[in-house]
């Protein structure tokens, strides 16, 4: 008897993060997983894990997130879409749907993402929880003058969650850079891996360099330092959001 073929899917989402307990599975919680899979579940009609290219935290944002999965049954790519959106609540949205080789995994075949947090320099009604309000003025030169400290392949170990037991803390930085709007800030950071928090952890800390409680060059000694007490505050969440996976 023939086997039924497997079909490896992959699709891009976009998600807004306000009013999800992160990603990831938890007992009890709204996590992006599983309102994804029960949606998988109910349009092929059977139980579906998937593979996610990167985990993001409560209130984390995704303009471009991937995941993959196997199934065996065989669905018209341009319908799936439409399908899971119709199945989704509104700040879920499946964006594009395509047949992926049999070995790529949407975590593992990743060679690098890319992520972006927003700043305002005013307070706002309106988007207010897809960017954080600083307070204080910034001085971006020195902001942009320290982030050069973190281009490269680093041990990240000290802008990471102190809960994080990774097999290494290494990362390779390939851009960062300040976009300045007046009203806006926003770092635009990419590496081919991230630690958990990092990104924020990393804002934080600029955030004192911008307020001059930094210097640029403190920086760099922070990141050698490995330890997560010498870098700053965590940023919060909801100013951060995963815009693309690279393959």
């Amino acid at each position: 008897m023939e086997e039924p073929a497997i079909f490896n899917y992959k699709l891009t989402l976009e998600y807004d993060g306000s009013k999800f307990y992160g990603w990831q599975l938890q007992p009890g919680m709204r996590t992006v997983q599983g309102e994804v899979e029960r949606a998988l579940q109910i349009l092929f009609r059977e139980a579906i894990r998937v593979n996610v290219a990167g985990r993001t935290d409560s209130g984390v944002h995704a303009l471009g997130q991937v995941i993959n999965f196997h199934s065996a049954v065989e669905l018209p790519l341009k319908d799936i879409p439409r399908s899971l959106n119709g199945i989704l609540d509104h700040d879920v949205v499946v964006k594009i749907v395509e047949l992926a080789l049999p070995d790529f995994h949407a975590r593992f075949s990743a060679v690098r993402r890319q992520y972006f947090y927003v700043l305002s320099r005013f307070p706002v009604a309106v988007g207010r929880h897809y960017a954080f309000f600083c307070k204080f003025p910034l001085e971006v030169a020195a902001m942009r003058e320290a982030s050069q400290h973190l281009l490269g392949e680093h041990d990240f170990r000290a802008f990471c969650d102190t809960s994080t037991e990774d097999p290494h803390y290494l990362s390779r930085v390939e851009l960062i850079e300040w976009e300045d709007t007046g009203e806006r800030l926003k770092l635009i950071i990419r590496a081919n891996r991230f630690l958990r928090s990092m990104v924020r952890i990393i804002v934080g800390t600029m955030i004192d360099v911008g307020r001059g409680k930094l210097t640029p060059a403190r920086v760099k000694e922070i990141l050698e330092s490995r330890k997560r007490t010498e870098a700053s505050f965590t940023a919060p969440p909801h100013g951060l959001f995963l815009e693309k996976v690279f393959y």
